[in-house]
């Protein structure tokens, strides 16, 4: 499968700021793949868009604008902090690639030198907890 087919344009104002007040009350974008027309409908029409043999995957994981690109200050060798959630002001608990690169006291500078962070406490499983 190529990543290609994952392409469409979105305009910045149909993204939504805040979540519907009823779960259902969500928008979904359907795309027909006979046609390729698109069409706006609400979550609570999906149950009329399925049809047997159909396969639907639930994600319940929340979306957060979060992964980060940088280097440590230290050698300037890269690394890259996902942000799983905030745990304090300015502290994020994160995942860190390589993990082993991102020691307890280590300095990174993150957005080409405009932010920087530094970590904190080691968790297990790779994550850290680190101030921005």
């Amino acid at each position: 499968m190529e990543l290609a087919l994952f392409d469409y344009e979105l305009p910045p104002e149909l993204i939504a700021q805040y979540p519907a007040e009823t779960r259902d009350g969500s928008r979904l974008l359907v795309l027909s793949r006979q046609s390729g027309e698109r069409e706006d409908r609400m979550f609570r029409d999906l149950s009329t868009l399925l049809h047997a043999g159909d396969c639907l995957v639930v994600n319940q994981s929340r979306v957060i604008p979060a992964r980060l690109s940088g280097q440590l200050e230290e050698g300037g060798r890269g690394v890259e902090l996902l942000l799983l959630r905030e745990v304090d002001n300015h502290c994020w608990e994160a995942l860190t690639r390589p993990a082993k690169r991102c020691r307890v006291g280590a300095n990174l500078q993150l957005a080409d030198g405009h932010a920087r962070a530094r970590v904190l406490r080691a968790l297990p499983l790779g994550k850290r907890v680190v101030e921005i």
